[in-house]
């Protein structure tokens, strides 16, 4: 194994360890039909707050069903209250919206069960710093999620299967042109049809749907390599392109903007 491919290990490992603890898959229960996967979310603490953050296309499509996370290391459900606050799109359809971001504040109630990626761990201004930086992207694809059993189904049990893909940071400033975006708001990574799995083995890479709204990390590598800084969340996944070959993130300070924003108004009411 050469030095490099060392240093990635190094940090992915360290990467996988901090973050996937706070990491959600995101279902909707409605009377009769199976629980549907609708993408992902993590949660952070945040000014001495605990939030929820996902993509505004999860929530938007299911507003009559009840929502719940799942939690890998329990599977355990946890039922989640109605109360986001979305990105408003202005006239854009949704899937034109190049923010797409929503958040909830976790009552005191699902704080108590909820883990959180503490605030030291998460980015809250974007980084100027030299290089291309290695990202990963951490989310619960339904390509790998979409068997249950009868007995988990009407009990409710689920065992959500977590996906993680590393590459470097893109050059996408065409497609951000397009689309309305920024580098100063936004992250692209490069996306390639075939991957290492954690076995080391090469194989396709997952599809990236239900990855929406999971976390992106920075994590703290960057080429030409000089030094290693501690990982942090970066960003929030949107979306991928087919033809630019990225997967696209918010970057997470743009909500955090929000946050503060919106916690101000309530504040002064």
């Amino acid at each position: 194994m050469t030095d490099s491919m060392k240093l990635i290990e190094q940090v992915s490992a360290d990467a996988v360890g901090k973050f996937t603890f706070a990491v959600y898959p995101v279902y909707a229960f409605v009377e009769t039909g199976d629980p549907e996967l609708l993408g992902t979310c993590f949660a952070i603490e945040y000014r001495n707050r605990k939030f929820l953050v996902t993509a505004a296309h999860v929530i938007d499509n299911h507003k009559h069903a009840a929502l719940a996370l799942g939690t890998p290391f329990s599977n355990e459900l946890v039922a989640i209250e109605r109360l986001f606050h979305l990105v408003d799109p202005g006239d854009k359809p949704r899937e034109d919206d190049p923010f797409d971001f929503a958040w909830h504040e976790l009552t005191a109630e699902e704080a108590r069960i909820i883990a959180c990626i503490p605030e030291d761990n998460i980015e809250n201004r974007r980084s100027h710093e030299g290089g291309t930086g290695l990202y990963m992207a951490m989310g619960f694809p339904v390509s790998k999620n979409k068997k249950i059993s009868p007995d988990d189904r009407r009990a409710r049990r689920l065992i959500p299967l977590m996906f993680r893909y590393t590459n470097l940071q893109a050059d996408a400033d065409e497609y951000f042109k397009k689309r309305g975006m920024s580098p100063e708001t936004h992250i692209a990574i490069k996306r390639e049809n075939r991957s290492i799995n954690e076995d080391g083995k090469e194989e396709n890479t997952i599809g990236p749907k239900g990855l929406s709204g999971g976390p992106l990390i920075n994590t703290g590598l960057r080429l030409p390599f000089s030094s290693i800084l501690p990982p942090k969340v970066g960003g929030m996944i949107l979306e991928k392109d087919e033809k630019s070959q990225v997967i696209v993130a918010l970057r997470l300070s743009v909500v955090l903007q929000h946050i503060d924003a919106t916690i101000g108004r309530f504040s002064s009411l």
